[in-house]
């Protein structure tokens, strides 16, 4: 991916690892190497990035749309400041659509399993 710099025009490559993981079926995370032994991870709900191939999509902290040449733009929101990520859409909808295989859109979750989570996140006697 290339970050986007405040100078039109200027723009640094950054290795940035895209996972997913099938346990957490909604989330793709976008891992940054920032030089430290602990690199960054930002996650990305799967959904939007999917509808950001297409459209701007997003509110928040992360906005996803389509740029020209073939490229995804992302950008991701702190308080601190502002990232302006290019990836190429290709590459990034060819990964999109694995996870699509490994788990479809309406199965991410295994029938109770919501249930079950809110279960161990609630204290007894919720309703």
């Amino acid at each position: 991916m290339d970050l986007e710099t405040e100078i039109p025009g200027v723009r640094h490559r950054l290795d940035v690892g895209v996972r997913y993981d099938d346990a957490d079926p909604l989330v793709v995370s976008l891992v940054f190497d920032a030089g430290d032994d602990v690199p960054i991870s930002w996650a990305v709900c799967r959904d939007l990035l999917l509808e950001g191939l297409d459209r701007p999509s997003g509110l928040g902290d992360v906005h996803v749309r389509p740029a020209d040449d073939g490229e995804l733009l992302i950008v991701l929101r702190t308080p601190s400041g502002t990232a302006r990520l290019h990836a190429p859409a290709a590459a990034l909808e060819s990964l999109l659509l694995r996870t699509l295989l490994l788990v479809p859109i309406g199965a991410e979750f295994a029938p109770g399993a919501l249930e079950r989570e809110l279960d161990i996140l609630l204290p007894p006697g919720h309703s």
